[in-house]
């Protein structure tokens, strides 16, 4: 006879901070974090509200990537900017927590 057993495994990946967000030409903000290793990808989010409640944009990254670029912005608002880290196991996505966020102003 053989025996079957059930393991459950919780994923919990480490927290992702922003280096930077920094305005460039074109009304976008390049967003740079350091690379987290157990990361298979990365979720950045801005939005005009500092409580994240509205006008909030979503840009995916892959595993490897440094920075992301927010674009379609709003010259003269104020947006914050904030990371989590996304890991997957198993077919399932499991996230960090967010990121402490960062402000940065669109003048160009």
């Amino acid at each position: 006879k053989t025996a079957s057993m059930e393991v459950t495994v919780t994923v919990n990946p480490s927290k992702t901070k922003v280096a930077s967000a920094k305005n460039k030409a074109g009304k976008k903000v390049i967003v740079k974090w350091k690379k987290n290793e157990s990361a298979t990808g990365y979720e950045i989010q801005c939005s005009t509200s500092k409580k994240f409640k509205s006008g909030v944009k979503t840009v995916k990254a892959k595993k490897n990537a440094k920075k992301a670029t927010l674009s379609k912005l709003k010259k003269g608002k104020t947006y914050y900017v904030r990371i989590r880290t996304v890991a997957t196991a198993g077919g399932k996505a499991y996230y960090s927590a967010w990121s402490s966020k960062k402000k940065v102003k669109v003048k160009r």
